[in-house]
């Protein structure tokens, strides 16, 4: 098959052209693997973290990983200085596969690593997948991400969906620990995946590209940009929310696992299958979203319109789970948030940073993903301390806050967009001739 032919397939998700579907399939392709191996190790995480403590404990883990992060950014940024494009993918994956063994033989050994575990994965969570779009975004203009981001990122909800199924058939048979390994494989395996020619940046570096990275990491460029500081905290609000509801949703599994138990089956092993059944239609959804649904609202409403999608399911929702606590309602509201999440949002979250410079993509953007994203999660489990401890709220005042958070993040959706609009819009503007070339 022809890369004309192959455009002309893609045509039905987004606009491809010929010079651009090798780039974009290897890209799409490395995303599917990296997503596939996360979504064997999520219902790990969840296991190993309820099997032994609570969901109160599950949402203060998570803010742990937000003060690490103070430390990991900058650390991150030294030893990446002068490394850009690949070079760091590569260093970033090999890290974490090595992490994985790690935890294998210490598992396998005897030792807890429940705690450990969870806030390793948050932590690779969000720098992986972050490493991977800084790259995706450096190397494409403006015009170009906005028509074949839906694509690559379509091959992140291909995987997503199929890992979490497998996931649920290999769990039983392998259990947590070869689970690990499976993943480890899978991440080697992303380093492999790579095409040397459209690797180049089109944004160049203000500064040439010597000490790319400063050693106070993306805090100072969030700080100084404007833009870039409603990113953050769009993306703080946006975890804080998701959290939120991530808590909500694990005290009502753990009364149902409670429940399951009667008939003899494992906690763990309840657990287990309830959240891979959960993450399963969250990416069925997720990957409808993403083929037919992405691309489009970029056409109709743009990048600056499709950041609301989130915020207004998430108002809505909390605000009918305020009303109707049940079980079904909290499952159902939350796929459809996670899904939206993972498809849309992500998409159009990292299309965000398409119009900023290199400096901007690669630290501005690690700091973002990782430091203000489980920022969020501190804030959640301060929500949740206080919640619980002192006022006592229950699951519906739990879903008020989060509708009242999120008819602020809203508004923020607002002037975030206009902002990329005015960042975007002499991109979009430039000659044909500013294309990039990937044959």
């Amino acid at each position: 098959m022809t890369k004309k032919q192959i455009s002309s397939w893609l045509a039905f998700f987004a606009d491809v052209r010929p010079e651009e579907v090798m780039l974009t399939l290897l890209l799409a392709a490395r995303v599917f693997v990296i997503l596939f191996g996360y979504y064997l190790l999520k219902p790990v995480r969840e296991a190993l973290i309820l099997e032994h403590g609570t969901p109160e404990l599950r949402s203060y883990t998570l803010a742990m990983q937000a003060v690490i992060m103070v430390i990991a950014v900058p650390l991150y940024s030294y030893f990446m200085r002068n490394r850009v494009g690949e070079r760091v993918y590569r260093s970033i994956t090999t890290f974490f596969a090595f992490n994985l063994l790690i935890f294998y033989l210490l598992g396998t050994n005897g030792v807890n690593i429940g705690i450990v575990f969870f806030i390793w994965l948050g932590i690779f969570s969000v720098g992986q997948v972050a490493q991977f779009w800084a790259l995706a975004a450096d190397i494409h203009t403006v015009s170009a991400g906005q028509r074949v981001f839906a694509v690559i990122a379509l091959g992140g909800s291909m995987g997503a969906m199929l890992g979490s199924q497998s996931a649920h058939q290999l769990f039983p048979l392998v259990g947590s620990y070869g689970m690990l390994l499976i993943a480890a494989v899978l991440l080697i395996l992303t380093t492999l995946i790579y095409k040397r020619s459209g690797m180049e940046s089109v944004m160049p570096s203000p500064n040439g590209g010597k000490e790319l990275l400063s050693l106070s990491g993306g805090f100072s460029v969030v700080w100084n940009s404007p833009y870039l500081r409603m990113v953050a905290l769009f993306v703080v609000l946006l975890n804080v929310i998701n959290s939120t509801g991530e808590f909500i949703f694990a005290k009502m599994v753990v009364q149902r696992a409670e429940v399951v138990m009667s008939t003899g089956v494992d906690k763990s092993v309840a657990i287990g299958e309830i959240y891979s059944s959960f993450f399963f239609w969250v990416n069925v959804f997720g990957l409808f979203f993403q083929a037919f649904v992405v691309s489009r609202l970029f056409r109709l409403i743009g990048v600056h319109g499709t950041v609301l999608v989130l915020p207004m399911i998430a108002a809505i929702g909390y605000g009918l789970i305020a009303f109707f606590p049940v079980f079904t309602l909290i499952r159902t509201i939350k796929i459809l948030e996670n899904s939206t999440d993972y498809s849309i949002q992500q998409t159009t979250r990292h299309a965000l940073f398409l119009p900023v410079s290199q400096t901007e993509k690669y630290d501005g953007k690690t700091a973002i993903e990782t430091f203000f994203w489980r920022f969020g999660d501190l804030i959640n489990a301060a929500v949740v301390y206080s919640g619980t401890n002192w006022f006592s709220l229950s699951v519906n005042q739990f879903a008020a806050f989060n509708m009242i958070v999120a008819l602020f993040w809203i508004t923020l959706a607002l002037r975030m967009g206009r902002s990329y609009r005015e960042l975007a819009t002499p991109h979009l503007s430039a000659p044909a001739k500013a294309e990039q070339s990937f044959d």
